[in-house]
Parts: C-alpha cells; structure tokens; sequence
C-alpha cells in the first residue's frame, strides 16, 4: 500500500478470482448502463461535457442494483464500512482527447450528517480496467495523479477535491465509487 498525503493507493485490492468475477458481470453484454449527460454537476456545460454511462448499485439508504448482494457486501466488509452512502459505476467511452472533469469532493448526502460524522466521510475507487485515463488530486501545491490500473484501489477523505481524466486509448474506463464512513 502507498501512501501519498491522506491519500492510499492498494493494488490487487481484490482477490484475483473475486476481481474476475466482478469485472466480467461489469464488462457483459447483460449489464445495465445507463447514460447520464453530466459527470460532475448539474451546473456543468451540457455542449463541452461528453456525460459518462452509470451505474447506480446503492444510494439513499437502499441497494438500488441486483448486483449488490453478490457483489458488493463482501467488498464492503473488506473496507470496513460502518456507514454506507453511495455505489456508483461509472463508464467512460474513449474520446480522442482527454476530457478533464471538475474539481469536486463527493459530498453525497453530506448535508444529512453532523459536521462531526461529515468530517469522517471516506471515498474509495475501485478500477475495473487499466488505461491511461487518472484521477487527479488538487493538494494546492501540485496536483497528484492516480493512474487507472486494473484492481487498484485509493482510499482518500472525502473532502478532498479531485476530478476523474477520460481516457484515449481503450475502449472504456470503468470504476466503481464508493462513499462511506469507516468502522
């Protein structure tokens, strides 16, 4: 594992058959995406932003996906999670040129918690697919890269503003977001 400021990198987060199994419903011809034609907010430009294809596995209190029994409980346990807030699958189709999403920090239902619990608030990505897509940490004295590796997980407050980078050399990237509050 890799530290890098109040962020951490773990590669080969899954086991090898686990991340198969995962990677293969996510990557099938059966799996819903669904289009959503913002990648950040509501108030993004709709003519420059490309949207992104998602997923929707748990949100507002409630599983919202098929998959989330078989799928997601285990690696919930892995993280340790007290609190659940958010899953999200996100799907990026290759653009010639990378498209650089806004700074922003997953603030999903923050609002609903004290200052106190909101202060705990934990983001993990899960890459599905290795490409030359990142993501990228804004730290106010240089920008840190993550680079999307097949089975890589980082870990990071949720507070910390960072942007997801499109690919240009695979097909898709794909990742799985998740927002919770540690045990």
């Amino acid at each position: 594992m890799i530290e890098k400021n109040r962020v951490s990198i773990q590669d080969n987060f899954l086991w090898k058959e686990q991340f198969e199994v995962l990677r293969n419903t996510i990557t099938g011809p059966e799996f819903p995406w669904y289009f959503n034609p913002i990648k950040v907010s509501n108030n993004e430009d709709r003519s420059i932003t490309p949207g992104q294809f998602v997923h929707m596995v748990y949100e507002r209190n409630a599983p919202c996906s098929q998959y989330y029994d078989f799928h997601f409980i285990p690696i919930l346990k892995q993280l340790n999670v007290a609190i659940l807030t958010r899953i999200k699958l996100n799907l990026n189709p290759r653009l010639s040129e990378p498209f650089y999403a806004t700074f922003h920090i997953d603030s999903v239902d923050a609002h609903e918690f004290h200052e106190d619990i909101r202060a705990r608030m934990t983001t993990s990505i899960l890459y599905i697919n290795t490409n030359n897509g990142y993501t990228e940490f804004e730290n106010g004295e240089e920008d840190t890269r993550i680079e999307n590796v097949a089975n890589r997980l980082v870990t990071f407050p949720a507070d910390i503003m960072h942007r997801g980078v499109t690919q240009t050399d695979e097909q898709t990237r794909i990742m799985i977001n998740f927002n919770y509050i540690l045990k």
